[in-house]
């Protein structure tokens, strides 16, 4: 077998990316994929062998913090270290932009990989998954665009993050699904959720630590969805997120591990983060 070319991703290799997803089992739509490439144009590879497509990644760059997701090898070729090229061109390109730290989400099989490739764990990404529940609330309105700046400042001061690009792409697509909260007049919190192919999901969802708002956000987008599924995903060590959600009914299933590579101390503070963004792109 020849070693694997890569090549950067196009929109026309959308198709190949929901077969692999759908391999994976990782309910990822059109929408999500034309979302990452939108958000990282030249950062997402296809990896070939013989003249058959048969893996991907992606890439998104928040300047000196960056991201790797959707790592998928097709099964008849996996064990032929297309994983590793295909990590190893998304690492590169991630330095060529300026990133000096990299961040994934590992499901279980994957860890021995990155490991090799010198990623170190942060900490367990649980996930929570059930049944979207009118329940009440009080202060949340709906997120315009004019609220973004604010909105902005809130989840770096917790995430470490620039992500107005995700923020203003996500209430452009979803604005029935995105609220904040406010207590005098100040921010304190926002939840913002779409649509995936089998089920809704929350996040972000970032609030000060402790606030009542926190489950008030959540509430609020219940509301618009009530009766689906609902989806999220949690730092560990947010302890109130999980009793919230669990306090919900929400039923946890299994988490992925949160692991770094290369200059690693710009911390999340994880008690305001009540929901991750995504697992694929922070």
């Amino acid at each position: 077998m020849n070693a694997p070319a890569i090549r950067v991703m196009t929109r026309r290799d959308i198709d190949l990316a929901l077969r692999l997803f759908e391999v994976a089992g990782w309910g990822n739509t059109r929408a999500d994929m034309e979302r990452i490439l939108s958000y990282e144009p030249h950062g997402c590879f296809v990896a070939g062998v013989d003249g058959e497509d048969v893996g991907m990644v992606a890439t998104t760059s928040y300047g000196p913090v960056a991201w790797i997701g959707n790592l998928i090898v097709a099964p008849e070729a996996r064990g032929r270290d297309i994983g590793m090229a295909l990590m190893r061109r998304a690492m590169d390109h991630l330095a060529e932009s300026g990133a000096s730290s990299v961040r994934l989400d590992a499901v279980p099989k994957a860890i021995p990989l990155y490991r090799r490739l010198g990623f170190k764990a942060e900490y367990d990404s649980l996930r929570f998954v059930g049944e979207a529940v009118k329940h009440s609330y009080a202060g949340i309105e709906p997120i315009t665009p004019g609220d973004i700046p604010g909105i902005r400042a809130l989840d770096t001061r917790f995430t470490g993050l620039d992500r107005e690009k995700i923020l203003r792409r996500t209430l452009h697509e979803f604005p029935g699904l995105c609220f904040k909260a406010e207590n005098g007049g100040r921010l304190v919190g926002y939840i913002m959720g779409r649509e995936g192919s089998d089920s809704f999901k929350a996040g972000p969802w970032i609030c000060e630590p402790g606030r009542g708002e926190a489950v008030d956000l959540l509430n609020a987008l219940m509301d618009e969805v009530a009766g689906e599924g609902l989806w999220v995903g949690v730092p560990e060590g947010n302890v109130h997120s999980a009793k919230i959600l669990q306090g919900l009914g929400f039923r946890q299933n299994p988490s992925s591990l949160r692991m770094c590579h290369g200059d690693c101390r710009i911390k999340e503070d994880v008690k305001g983060i009540y929901g991750l963004g995504a697992p694929d792109k922070g």
